[in-house]
């Protein structure tokens, strides 16, 4: 979902667009209460030196190694795979054609 928000604000063309192309996927991904690897990278060691009830070791195997895992499946399968899938057919014409092409339509 982040990356989603991410491409949809590059893909946005002005300032409101951006915006709301970057928080509601990001909203959502918050409502759902997915884990974040950069988050947890705070939270976590920050719950240690609080005293939580883990270690080290299982902060990483059970938390942060399926995080990261999960976030990079999600940015690159679900957001990079769908992008290009849905854009591979005009990824090489150069930008004054496909300007020129819009005029004609």
């Amino acid at each position: 979902m982040v990356s989603t928000g991410v491409a949809g604000a590059m893909i946005a063309t002005d300032v409101p667009g951006k915006v709301i192309a970057m928080w509601m996927p990001v909203m959502l991904f918050f409502a759902m209460a997915f884990e974040h690897s950069v988050v947890n990278m705070f939270l976590f060691p920050s719950g240690l030196l609080l005293g939580g009830d883990f270690t080290l070791l299982d902060y990483l195997i059970w938390n942060e190694i399926p995080t990261v895992l999960g976030n990079m499946i999600g940015g690159l399968v679900f957001t990079g795979l769908a992008l290009y899938l849905a854009h591979r057919h005009t990824s090489g014409t150069p930008v004054a054609d496909r300007e020129a092409e819009l005029e004609t339509l």
